[in-house]
């Protein structure tokens, strides 16, 4: 009788223990193959910068940047003649194009409208991963509309350094009202390494606006409304 009580017990215990297994594995199956899948959703997208590039060049020469909407830039910490390798850039896509002169530092502050995202997972059960989870933005919500909208934007102060090598490297190519969407590789953001709600070996993807920046040892003006005031 003992002997049949202490297998009840067992089972009792062990029943919860396999069906949380199998949940996780439910749960986990969506990372399937992660790695992969961004350095292909990466390499993609510079193929497409890359063409586009190309494309320019030949029908404009010199003046291919006034009519290319991407852009590729090696990591800022790399020299201009240091061999590269498929992982060593950016590859940004213009969507809007601002009109202020000059570009941020890497010792400068800039403000800016942003969301990072993850590439879009087709594996993930639910549609906010599907079409490329938000785990960070600026504003009232996360929507597009709302992030980029005028009336609505909220602008955070970043310290252009402190920024991945990725993002860090697309700042400072931009100039005031430049709206850009950057694809940067794992290697230029948080590598092997999981991040908060940001998966290893994922490719982050940022739409980013910049709407002023500051030398160091400038004092930024407050923000409100919308509008910077002295």
């Amino acid at each position: 009788m003992k002997r049949i009580l202490d297998l009840f017990l067992l089972l009792a215990f062990a029943l919860p223990a396999l069906t949380a297994c199998d949940d996780s594995e439910e749960t986990d199956a969506q990372w399937t193959g992660w790695k992969e899948r961004n350095e292909a959703y990466f390499a993609e997208k510079m193929r497409t910068a890359r063409a586009a590039i190309a494309d320019a060049r030949a029908a404009y020469g010199d003046d291919w940047e006034a009519h290319c909407a991407w852009r590729v830039y090696k990591d800022y910490s790399l020299a201009a003649d240091q061999p590269g390798t498929a992982t060593d850039s950016v590859c940004v896509e213009i969507v809007r194009r601002g009109t202020g002169s000059g570009c941020p530092l890497f010792t400068d502050s800039a403000r800016v409208n942003y969301r990072g995202m993850l590439i879009p997972n087709e594996l993930a059960e639910t549609q906010v991963y599907r079409d490329g989870y938000v785990f960070s933005y600026t504003g009232i919500s996360k929507d597009f509309d709302d992030v980029f909208n005028p009336e609505t934007a909220m602008p955070a102060m970043m310290y252009v350094g402190s920024l991945t090598s990725g993002l860090c490297t697309a700042v400072q190519y931009m100039h005031i009202g430049d709206l850009w969407r950057v694809y940067a590789p794992a290697s230029l953001g948080y590598g092997s390494t999981e991040h908060n709600v940001i998966p290893a070996w994922s490719t982050l993807v940022f739409e980013i606006e910049l709407k002023a920046y500051y030398r160091a040892g400038t004092v930024p003006p407050v923000w409100r409304s919308g509008v910077v005031r002295e």
